[in-house]
């Protein structure tokens, strides 16, 4: 217990000892006047009496209240102190606030420490987060940066949904929030992911929707969308969705921000029909362009999510633009291409039938050479799955080449084919271009007043399968 004290530990121990000669003097005027000198209790003296009833869940939270609220004392008057009328230094005003800042850690350790088999309570509330906004301007970004520093930035991993609602409902001026969004970014650095995303939904767009508040969006001082993104939303920004983001500031523009965007933004932007990327075989490039600069395919897969599920979203099932969909399909193949011998199964499965789905239309011979020889029949059939897919939505006449793909990968893999002499044939047919040359009306007529052998004979077969068939019956047929 020897040894010299640090500044902060003496801060901390002082506050401690004023709460708890607060707390012990409560502690007397109860007793004293709930028992007189005379009595039983104060005459003989109970093994339970004493230290022991102070062991109590409410004293605790009392008494870490009590120095929260000693805290947010001195942070106004250091707030006076140092801004307003400049008697501190600015080396001395941050010395300061680090004291401070100590005092809150350690009481929130103390208490945690102490508390560790309690529950039912709520930290934010024992500690006064949002209480303490009220002792400051909230339009000084000084204050809030302080406010921050001091109050929000050491319970930061207790926040949660409700809170943030609560913050984002404060009626905060633009540069003060900007204040606040910098702040979170340097001390959520290294945070996990969801607090992260939370943090952005629940109180960076939550604020910046919010139609009553004199600049919405904080969109009138800023002209480029790269200015307003560093400002008010900062490293948060791959939370975002682009049309969030285009809600909330009609100006913002994606491709002003290309560098930023991450993998699920990315599929969003050559997704969205504003944006003019599914016309725009540059744009497409320069997307997988991004993602493949990392030296492995996890972009790549995230981008491939969320394209699956915007296309999902919005009934995408083929991608139109012939050459927007052929650039997916090979630079998509090439960049998986070097993985290609550790897939397993479900992965074609994944990739073939699911992936590349809305883009396996452009296939032609040529597109499949990437896949290894040695692969499981097992996978064959996942490709061949997924090759054919094409095949129910395409018309006969722009099939050609995915036919032609899926006859040169059967050739490839010889072992994983059935001899189509053992096999049921199918063949697909498109009856609108069969029968675009033929008049079903006038056919169906003329059958149906000479309905002999001989006028059944002067039709064609392909146009007996156009009509409706209702003259063919097994009488006539023997007739024939």
């Amino acid at each position: 217990m020897g040894g010299r004290r640090t500044p902060a530990q003496v801060l901390l121990l002082s506050a401690v000892g004023v709460v708890c000669l607060s707390t012990l003097v409560s502690t007397m005027v109860v007793l004293n006047t709930t028992s007189g000198p005379d009595s039983p209790e104060n005459s003989q003296p109970s093994p339970s009496s004493g230290y022991q009833e102070t062991c109590q869940a409410a004293n605790l939270r009392d008494a870490s209240h009590r120095v929260s609220a000693a805290v947010d004392t001195l942070a106004v008057e250091l707030s006076c102190k140092g801004r307003k009328n400049g008697s501190l230094s600015e080396d001395k005003s941050m010395e300061l606030e680090q004291n401070l800042r100590k005092i809150v850690d350690l009481t929130l350790k103390v208490f945690f420490d102490l508390s560790a088999n309690e529950s039912g309570f709520n930290v934010l509330d024992i500690f006064g987060i949002l209480d303490s906004l009220s002792l400051g301007n909230h339009s000084d970004p000084g204050f809030l940066r302080l406010w921050f520093s001091l109050k929000m930035a050491p319970l930061l991993p207790h926040v949660d949904e409700s809170f943030l609602i609560s913050l984002s409902r404060q009626n905060f001026t633009c540069s003060a929030f900007k204040e606040l969004v910098g702040a979170m970014n340097e001390e959520l650095e290294t945070s996990e992911r969801m607090k992260r995303k939370l943090i952005y939904t629940s109180f960076i767009k939550a604020y910046l929707s919010r139609k009553n508040l004199p600049d919405p969006g904080c969109t009138k001082q800023v002209n480029q969308s790269e200015e307003w993104i560093q400002r008010f939303v900062g490293n948060f920004f791959v939370y975002a969705s682009l049309e969030d983001l285009k809600e909330i500031n009609p100006n913002f523009k994606a491709e002003d921000v290309f560098g930023k965007l991450s993998p699920d933004q990315k599929a969003e932007l050559i997704l969205d029909p504003n944006s003019g990327a599914l016309r725009n075989e540059t744009i497409v490039r320069e997307v997988f362009k991004s993602l493949n600069m990392s030296h492995d395919d996890k972009q790549l897969r995230q981008f491939f999510l969320a394209f699956t599920r915007i296309n999902m979203q919005k009934n995408i099932t083929l991608i139109t633009n012939p050459a927007v969909r052929g650039t997916i399909l090979n630079l998509t193949l090439t960049a998986l291409a070097p993985g290609f011998k550790d897939f397993e199964p479900e992965d074609f499965t994944l990739w073939f039938q699911v992936n590349l789905a809305t883009v396996t239309a452009s296939l032609h011979p040529g597109s499949l050479v990437v896949i290894p020889s040695n692969i499981s029949c097992t996978s064959f059939a996942a490709i061949l799955t997924g090759l054919r897919k094409p095949l129910e939505s395409l018309p006969l006449h722009r099939s050609h080449d995915v036919r032609s793909a899926i006859a040169s990968f059967k050739e490839t893999f010889p072992r994983c084919t059935v001899a189509e002499s053992l096999m049921c044939k199918q063949t697909l047919v498109d009856e609108d271009l069969i029968c675009a040359a033929v008049n079903r009306s006038q056919l169906d007529q003329t059958l149906s007043i000479g309905n002999s052998s001989e006028a059944m004979c002067n039709v064609t077969v392909i146009a007996h399968a156009c009509s409706s068939a209702t003259h063919l019956t097994p009488n006539n047929l023997v007739k024939s």
